[in-house]
């Protein structure tokens, strides 16, 4: 067989397909259009569907986020609930039970949100009746006074003092009596204590009525002297607020310090006896 002859077999297949006929263009169109609606519509199915999988997808995380909020909802009212029932049983606590911290912080908390002067001093007076009923309930338990309600009377009636004075010039007068009916019942409540303990009471509480008398005092002078009773108390505060500032030392009454190194009198000064040998005998030797 030649190289350039088609083969044989080929050649029949081949011509087995006869002529193609030409393309009907308006068929052509019809399946054109056929098919891109077929593939526009599987499109718009597949969108659906990655739609509703989304929707799907989103509504479960919201289940999933709604469960955790609700169970830290449920641990957020538990703990509340849990502190509100604390707070409730630590106000009936006395200074050495476990609450006891837990009342304290309360009343700390309660003065901290009242901005009224005399509402403040309502709150002080308030907290004062509370360490005497402490004090009153350990003595009947046969039980030591205890420092911590002693100590913090002491601190709360101090504050009273200086809330008092924080009142209007108006309400200063309702604000010393009101001062002064509260320690009038202080008093009257120690020295029944006082004579219920052995020997006369514990020698804190002994020192917390000498206080106390002193405070009764410096209001009924207030009583007289309204502004003098508030510059003594701002006195007072600035003392405690900067201690161990002032002379520097024990007040004498003369205005200087009997503390070594003040500048009033040292050693070598006009008035002091000189060293032998100095001149004079008298001063620092100078001529």
């Amino acid at each position: 067989m030649n190289k350039n002859e088609i083969n044989p077999y080929l050649k029949k297949q081949l011509e087995s397909l006869g002529e193609v006929p030409d393309r009907d263009l308006r068929q052509s169109n019809t399946g054109r259009e056929m098919f891109l609606a077929e593939a526009k519509e599987v499109k718009a199915q597949q969108t659906q569907q990655f739609r509703a999988a989304q929707k799907r997808r989103k509504t479960i995380h919201r289940i999933s986020l709604v469960r955790k909020l609700a169970g830290v909802f449920a641990v957020l009212l538990i703990a509340l609930t849990s502190l509100g029932g604390t707070v409730y049983a630590a106000q009936s606590s006395l200074p050495d039970d476990l609450l006891y911290p837990v009342k304290t912080l309360t009343e700390d908390i309660q003065i901290g949100l009242e901005t009224d002067p005399e509402d403040q001093l309502d709150l002080y007076a308030s907290f004062t009746n509370r360490r005497l009923e402490e004090i009153q309930a350990q003595i009947n338990a046969g039980e030591e006074v205890s420092d911590k309600a002693l100590d913090r009377l002491e601190q709360q009636t101090e504050k009273m003092l200086q809330q008092a004075a924080r009142v209007g010039e108006k309400g200063l007068e309702k604000a010393l009596l009101q001062v002064q009916q509260n320690l009038q019942k202080q008093n009257q409540l120690m020295e029944q204590l006082g004579k219920q303990t052995p020997g006369g009471g514990a020698p804190d509480l002994v020192k917390a009525q000498e206080k106390n008398r002193e405070r009764l005092e410096l209001v009924e002078n207030g009583l007289n002297e309204p502004q003098g009773f508030q510059e003594t108390m701002k006195e007072r505060k600035e003392n405690s607020d900067n201690p161990g500032q002032g002379n520097g030392g024990i007040n004498n009454g003369s205005g200087n310090s009997d503390s070594p190194g003040n500048s009033g009198n040292t050693p070598g000064s006009e008035n002091m006896e000189g060293d032998p040998g100095s001149g004079n005998g008298k001063g620092t030797g100078s001529n």
